[in-house]
């Protein structure tokens, strides 16, 4: 843990706020949601909560989606990929790019059809590689956007039957996530 400096009051509603500085350094914005530890040394830790991470059988979601559409396939929360098939697995964890991103907060499925590594993750090397069609379908829970299920190929183009895929297995999601 490193100090900041920063010394805050809590309101007279327990509300304490987080400096501007630290929220664009940890890219946290107005409505992520935060999970509260307590240290054994009486520190309070506030840590990004990303339910998508919390489920146990993503990448089961994954292997049947590769199966089923014969594409490379991710799930991402908000801010990095979660989990991702065999060809995409290397950017696990890894920040996503500015065009999911876009497409997330749009709330709309989107087709790209000449995607880049760079349109998957803002920090991958040799970014305006190409990786083929891209197709984004966000996961939502009553109207919050928590993260997106990616299809990406080289081979074919991404047409109905991969966004209706794609589009059903992130309602899954959302049902399967506990907010």
């Amino acid at each position: 843990m490193r100090a900041t400096g920063i010394v805050r009051k809590i309101d007279n509603l327990g509300r304490v706020v987080i400096p501007k500085e630290i929220r664009k350094e940890m890219k946290i914005n107005n409505g992520n949601t935060l999970e509260i530890f307590v240290d054994q040394d009486d520190s309070v830790i506030l840590k990004k909560y990303s339910p998508v991470d919390e489920l146990d059988q993503v990448q089961d979601y994954v292997n049947t989606l590769v199966e089923t559409t014969e594409c490379d396939v991710m799930i991402t929360d908000t801010d990095k990929v979660i989990a991702g098939s065999e060809e995409l697995e290397r950017y696990e964890r890894r920040p996503v790019g500015a065009v999911i991103k876009e497409t997330m907060e749009n709330r709309n499925t989107e087709i790209i059809e000449e995607g880049t590594k760079g349109d998957i993750c803002e920090d991958y090397e040799h970014n305006e590689e190409k990786v083929g069609s891209i197709l984004i379908a966000p996961v939502m829970k009553q109207g919050d956007v928590l993260g997106a299920v990616i299809l990406s190929s080289q081979d074919q183009s991404l047409g109905d039957y991969e966004v209706k895929i794609a589009e059903t297995t992130a309602k899954i999601l959302s049902k399967q996530l506990g907010l």
